[in-house]
């Protein structure tokens, strides 16, 4: 109404009472009701002040007879004028009463933050308010540091950079990314010495003994204000648990000629190790260090193309790593467990030909669901863990081909061509209704390797046990138990294993039940049957020793090829990505990777009842019986 700058005061009002009426969504009743109102509004406004309204004042004027500068407010006076405006309150005032007050008006001003670094400087220390001058100067004063060769090598192996896409980065700011000249030297310091690798044009390796050596002087600089904090026995009684594997994969062939025509790049295999746990003390019950990310290739360190034995015989014969820091020397041992397999592995290294065989018991398809058999249980194959992503995808597997069998109810036995072509038919309506309802492909092959029976696949298909059980026609208890065991076995955590014992039994017990024309697979019976031995003789968490590291090495070992290697020569070609594969895996690189939290989801209380909620009471005997036995 003041803004409408109207001429006298029933305009105004009459102004007033149209804008009220304006808003919509009035009745009839209160229209009526707003202008009755406003009507007694006027009349008893202008009764009780007319005699205001209607008359007139006088506004006196002091004449300006001085000359000189005009008056000025306290902000633009100068300092010296501001001293003398003060002069009297800082007389009267007591010191702490004007900084209360100066405080009081800055937050009420809603300038919070001067208003604390305002109590911080006069409540605390003497010298706090030096230390906010000299960090104020030094802000001002210092330019933004540059990266260190390290920093940027670090973050050339984040981003999974080539050289010439770092020196594009470099040129825009040439000051702060270092020349690449200095990132070279800096990746020499990453990898073993020169004579104890050696690169042929059909694979490459490194001397076990200088590779840990290296890996561990890297994890020193990381955890030396740690080790600096350990008293003279336990640093002598440092050891580095770590697990070991072998796998092998499919890769695209190149147009590059070997010496030998019967070599061939179409498949790789390779070994590598992860550092899990440095432990020390007499009975190594004291842990310096664990692997933050015990699953991920990040600690993937790449050792050799040889077989089992190979490796084998050269951890058991690995000397103590001597590491010095202010003088002082630490010795590290290693105890190496070979837990990064697969099946195939497993049947190979414990001489187990058919697929269909337990590589524990010896058990045969035709025994995996009878359960008063008694075969001998071979201790040494049950440190080979349970292979846990392998677990999940073949358990989904399992239960994908028994969803297939449902219509015939058969197993081995011989099929009509009509139950052959109603199995068919299954199959192809079970992957359209996954495709069509979870986005998932079943059971369909892949470009150059492989199918879609992968870690994701399986579980996305745990993920949701109503949807898996409408679409495949399988038990919600047992897909949902299912699911539970697996989370449990890749939880990380430590497991209750007699608890994981019975409900392992259970779940056999219901399978068996439920589908007893269809044994179980070697996966599953390994799980359920032998799965609370495996997790009894397991030191660590069964999920840490999980091969998922090793699996997504091949993902990388791909990548490597195809953009880090140079294609003209085999033997430089397998020297780029032996050397590629050492930088992404050192630890002291991977320590200044910045990693985002993640949101993981909670377990479910069928889990959270499987693991134990603390460190169980470990004899120190046992400890030290596991960090001394061979592998």
């Amino acid at each position: 109404m003041q803004m409408q700058n109207l001429p006298n005061l029933e305009e105004k009002l009459n102004f007033l009472q149209k804008k009220l009426l304006s808003f919509e969504g009035y009745s009839d009743n209160q229209i009526k009701s707003l202008k009755q109102h406003f009507s007694r509004f006027k009349s008893i406004f202008r009764k009780n002040n007319n005699s205001w309204l209607e008359g007139t004042f006088d506004i006196p004027v002091v004449a300006q007879n001085r000359s000189g500068r005009p008056h000025k407010t306290f902000s633009e006076c100068t300092e010296r004028t501001k001293r003398k405006k003060t002069d009297e309150i800082r007389s009267f005032v007591v010191k702490e009463v004007i900084v209360h007050a100066a405080q009081v008006e800055l937050n009420k001003s809603g300038q919070r933050d001067a208003a604390a670094i305002l109590k911080d400087i006069t409540t605390t220390s003497p010298t706090r308010v030096t230390k906010y001058k000299r960090a104020l100067s030094e802000s001002r004063s210092v330019k933004p540091a540059s990266l260190t060769p390290l920093q940027a090598l670090a973050m050339f192996i984040e981003a999974d950079l080539t050289r010439r896409q770092y020196e594009v980065v470099r040129n825009t700011n040439k000051d702060f990314y270092p020349c690449y000249s200095l990132i070279q030297k800096a990746k020499r310091e990453c990898y073993p010495p020169q004579e104890e690798c050696r690169v042929s044009s059909t694979g490459a390796e490194s001397n076990l003994q200088s590779l840990v050596d290296l890996t561990m002087k890297s994890l020193s600089i990381v955890l030396e204000e740690v080790l600096l904090t350990l008293k003279k026995h336990e640093r002598d009684s440092l050891k580095l648990i770590c697990k070991w594997g072998c796998d092998g994969s499919q890769q695209t062939q190149y147009k590059q000629k070997f010496e030998n025509d019967a070599n061939s790049d179409a498949n790789i295999f390779q070994s590598c190790f992860v550092p899990l746990r440095l432990v020390c003390g007499e009975n190594g019950a004291k842990i310096v260090w664990e692997n933050p990310t015990p699953s991920s290739p990040r600690y993937c360190r790449p050792i050799t193309e040889e077989e089992i034995n190979y490796i084998g015989t050269s951890a058991n014969s690995l000397k103590a790593t001597k590491v010095f820091f202010n003088g002082k020397e630490f010795k590290v041992n290693y105890v190496f467990i070979m837990t990064m397999v697969d099946g195939k592995v497993c049947n190979a290294a414990t001489g187990t030909k058919s697929t269909s065989r337990c590589y524990i018991c010896g058990a045969t398809s035709k025994d995996f669901n009878q359960f008063n058999f008694n075969k001998d249980i071979n201790l040494k194959a049950t440190e080979f863990g349970l292979s846990v992503l392998h677990a999940r995808i073949r358990l989904f597997e399992s239960v994908i081909h028994l969803t297939y069998k449902l219509p015939v109810k058969k197993y081995r036995e011989r099929k009509s061509e009509e139950e052959k072509e109603l199995e068919k038919e299954r199959k192809l309506e079970i992957q359209a209704r996954f495709r069509k309802e979870k986005g998932l492909l079943i059971n369909m092959p892949k470009a150059n390797f492989g199918n879609t029976n992968d870690g994701n696949t399986s579980r996305r298909f745990f993920e949701d046990p109503t949807l898996a059980s409408e679409i495949t026609g399988i038990s919600y208890e047992l897909i949902y138990r299912l699911k539970v065991i697996l989370e449990t076995i890749s939880s990380g955590h430590l497991i209750d294993e007699k608890k994981f014992d019975k409900y392992a039994q259970d779940t056999a017990r219901l399978y068996v039940k439920l589908y007893p024309w269809h044994p179980m697979t070697p996966t599953m019976h390994k799980i359920l049957v032998h799965g609370a031995v495996i997790i009894k003789n397991a030191f660590l968490p069964i999920g840490q020793l999980s091969e998922e590291a090793a699996e997504a090495r091949n993902k990388h070992f791909r990548n490597y090829r195809q953009n880090f290697a140079r294609k003209f020569s085999r033997e430089n070609y397998n020297r780029d990505v032996f050397n590629r594969l050492l930088l992404s895996s050192d630890p002291l690189l991977s320590s200044m990777r910045i990693v985002k939290k993640r949101k993981f989801n909670s377990f479910l209380p069928e889990t959270i009842d499987l693991l134990l909620p603390a460190m169980p009471n470990v004899k120190d005997s046992d400890i030290k019986n596991f960090l001394d036995k061979d592998i």
